[in-house]
């Protein structure tokens, strides 16, 4: 699970920053993962979790969750 900063940048557009690399140790999922920013934050994500904007199906808009008060 994301702690509750990186939720932030769940499902949200973000710019890859880096080159890809395998996962950092034994610790981590196995695959290829990349560093992201986001709102001036760099985060890792796994390469399967990112989605290019120019796919016709990426979820582009903020997910309801994230506009409904608490």
């Amino acid at each position: 699970m994301a702690s509750p900063f990186t939720q932030r940048a769940v499902c949200r557009i973000v710019e890859v920053v880096s080159e890809p690399y395998d996962a950092p140790d034994w610790t981590y999922l196995p695959g290829t993962y990349y560093d992201v920013m986001f709102e001036g934050w760099t985060f890792f994500c796994r390469s399967d979790k990112l989605r290019p904007i120019s796919d016709p199906d990426a979820e582009v808009s903020e997910p309801s969750w994230a506009t409904t008060e608490l």
